[in-house]
């Protein structure tokens, strides 16, 4: 039986991939990776259905190493791989530590393309990859510069992956959402005296821009831009000159309270 294997399944849009490709999708088998074991074994319980749970940090070497493992031992036959982990900090070059930015690039793009890679071969015919992208992807964005510009990368891999893999009969979607409702804006404006934006409400609801970014998935779309703002966003991205758009970007935002 087919699998749905996603990273970073115990919380937001993870969680709700999980929910939906149960309930509108049929899926009946998940592989779950994240750090928190005891929300993916919630979220089992909660499902009803076969879980594999792999309690991973994938911004080390040995978090991916343990999802390779488990593939060479088991060989899933795999119909969706969702990659929603992420991990991102708002702050200058002097605010953000050298730690977060290793952290950003070794989860939104390290882990991202290694489990991509290592997932493939296990993937059947029609199956799909969703990788998380952002809406923060199409320009350069000071003070958002690292996580940015991992998402960049993201979206480039993902629409040259598209390509390469068509021949297996498998498809990659891109999924650049704006500001969601999850826990990952807290954590990214938590930096002390960074510039961060003045308005991010009303926040896009989880439940919603998955259900869209399926929907993208199952048309074997490779990029999903789920709704109005952000779509005006990468048009405008497209049309008119990174300093104009860096400038409007430095407008709209406030800096941090020094504590918080």
């Amino acid at each position: 039986m087919a699998v749905a294997i996603i990273t970073g399944a115990s919380s937001g849009i993870g969680r709700s991939f999980a929910r939906q490709l149960k309930e509108d999708y049929g899926v009946t088998e998940f592989w779950f990776v994240a750090r928190r074991k005891e929300k993916m074994e919630a979220l089992r319980e909660e499902l009803g259905v076969p879980c594999k749970i792999l309690s991973a940090d994938l911004c080390t070497a040995e978090g991916v190493a343990a999802v390779k493992t488990a593939l060479a031992e088991e060989k899933p036959e795999v119909s969706y791989l969702i990659n929603a982990a992420g991990f991102g900090k708002f702050g200058s070059f002097e605010q953000v530590s050298e730690e977060d930015v290793i952290r950003m690039i070794d989860l939104n793009d390290k882990a991202l393309v290694l489990l991509t890679h290592a997932v493939i071969p296990y993937m059947i015919p029609g199956g799909r990859i969703v990788e998380m992208g952002s809406g923060s992807c199409f320009t350069p964005l000071p003070n958002f510069n690292i996580y940015a510009s991992s998402k960049a990368l993201v979206l480039h891999h993902t629409k040259a992956l598209n390509f390469e893999i068509r021949d297996r009969g498998l498809r990659a979607t891109c999924f650049c959402p704006g500001w969601v409702d999850t826990e990952f804006l807290g954590l990214a404006t938590s930096v002390p005296g960074a510039w961060v934006p003045k308005k991010t409400k009303p926040l896009l609801q989880v439940d919603t821009v998955v259900r869209r970014a399926l929907r993208a998935s199952k048309r074997g779309r490779v990029m999903c831009v789920t709704n109005w703002y952000t779509k005006l966003q990468h048009l405008l991205f497209k049309l008119l000159p990174d300093r104009i758009l860096t400038n409007a970007w430095m407008k709209m935002q406030t800096k941090n309270p020094e504590e918080k």
